[in-house]
């Protein structure tokens, strides 16, 4: 969440911690939910070979996350997916049919 105070001094905000104060517990809190099954899996499911590529797009995942979250979210997955589910279904409708 340093980053949003960084961006908040950056966008000169009046209070540069208030997104760390809305969305921090909620953040924090996905993400005991999240990262617990990313080794989980990674360790028995993912073969030998794959694992670092395994973990990397799990922390690909996280980061894209935490960007949605920062921008309009609340820090929870509940409000990421939806976030993206409505981008998702405005982007497939604006697109032209062959």
């Amino acid at each position: 969440m340093r980053s949003g105070v960084v961006g908040a001094i950056l966008q000169e905000k009046d209070d540069i911690f208030l997104d760390l104060k809305q969305k921090f517990w909620n953040t924090y809190l996905s993400g005991l939910v999240y990262w617990p099954f990313v080794p989980l899996t990674n360790f028995s499911l993912v073969p030998v070979q794959w694992r670092t590529a395994y973990a990397g797009v799990c922390g690909f995942l996280w980061a894209i996350f935490v960007c949605v979250s920062q921008q309009s979210g609340d820090g929870t997955l509940k409000s990421a997916f939806t976030i993206l589910r409505t981008k998702w279904t405005s982007a497939m409708e604006g697109s032209p049919e062959k």
